[in-house]
Formats: structure tokens, C-alpha cells, sequence
């Protein structure tokens, strides 16, 4: 949920006059694609920054917690770096996706375990409250890489 006022505060600012008129910022989707862009790198940074924490959001039947700490990091970075670039936006969005599904039981044994060893300094129930923000997640990424259908058929009618 902080995550998501993050990815909107990023998005809100490109949407400003001067920053709009950027043709790397021409439309809502190429806004949408950087702020995720940027969002997902600073997310991916947080793992190496603080790797402790990410280890302890890994189920325990998964061996080497810090391998997918690291693993899903250069992943979030790759993915991030990938929106920022229009050529590579709709590769980094299928492969964010594949990430953010696979995280989803990291993201609900975080929840269930009901510790002090969250990520992020809030109370309990935010981690329950978080998980469907996985779904929007996925469908913001879908929007800024072009993956929805009707962003296909548009796409199409200006090729021809």
C-alpha cells in the first residue's frame, strides 16, 4: 500500500506540464511505464540494501533465503530498467509480471508469520491488507507495457 503511494506520487508527477511535454513522457501509458520503471528499481535496490529483512520475507521451504533475495532485486531492477526504455517495455512488463506472481507466497508467509521481522515498520494487518495491491501491480505493469488488448488493437488501427 506505501509501495502504491510511491508508484501514484511518481505518476502524478510526470503528469505535471513540464514534465509531460517530454516525449519520453508524451502519454499516460509511457508515464505509467517510468514511474513503475523507477518504482521497481528503487524496490530491487531495497534488497541489497537491506537483505536481512528481504531473507526473513522467504518461505522456509525454500533453501538459500538470500540467493532469492538477490535473485528478486537484479530481477526488480532488470524489470525497472527494462519499463524505462519503450523498446524493451513490453519484455520488462511480461517478465515483472512472471516476478510478481512468484513472489506472491513470499508476500503472504510475510503476512501469516505475524512477526517482527517485516520489511517495513507497520503493524500486522497492513501486510494482509497489501497482498491484493499484487493484482494492481500487475495490471499497472500490463498498461505501461502495452500487454492490454485494447492498447493492442489501438496500436494496430495507427500501424495501418
Amino acid at each position: 500500500m506505501s509501495f502504491a503511494l510511491v508508484l501514484l506520487s511518481f505518476f502524478a508527477l510526470f503528469h505535471l506540464p513540464p514534465l509531460r511535454r517530454l516525449p519520453a513522457l508524451s502519454t499516460p501509458a509511457s508515464r505509467a511505464a517510468v514511474a513503475a520503471g523507477l518504482f521497481f528499481i528503487g524496490a530491487g535496490v531495497m534488497h541489497f540494501l537491506m537483505p536481512a529483512r528481504y531473507d526473513a520475507m522467504i518461505p522456509p521451504q525454500l533453501p538459500s533465503p538470500r540467493f532469492w533475495t538477490l535473485l528478486s532485486g537484479v530481477l526488480e531492477v532488470a524489470g525497472g530498467v527494462g519499463l524505462l526504455l519503450p523498446r524493451t517495455r513490453r519484455l520488462a512488463s511480461l517478465g515483472l509480471i512472471a516476478l510478481l506472481v512468484a513472489v506472491l507466497p513470499a508476500n503472504i508467509h510475510e503476512a501469516a508469520a505475524n512477526s517482527a521481522s517485516h520489511v517495513l515498520p507497520f503493524p500486522d494487518w497492513y501486510f494482509w491488507l497489501r497482498l491484493p495491491f499484487q493484482l494492481v501491480y500487475i495490471a499497472w505493469v500490463a498498461w505501461a507495457g502495452g500487454l492490454l488488448p485494447s492498447q493492442s488493437r489501438a496500436r494496430r488501427a495507427m500501424a495501418g
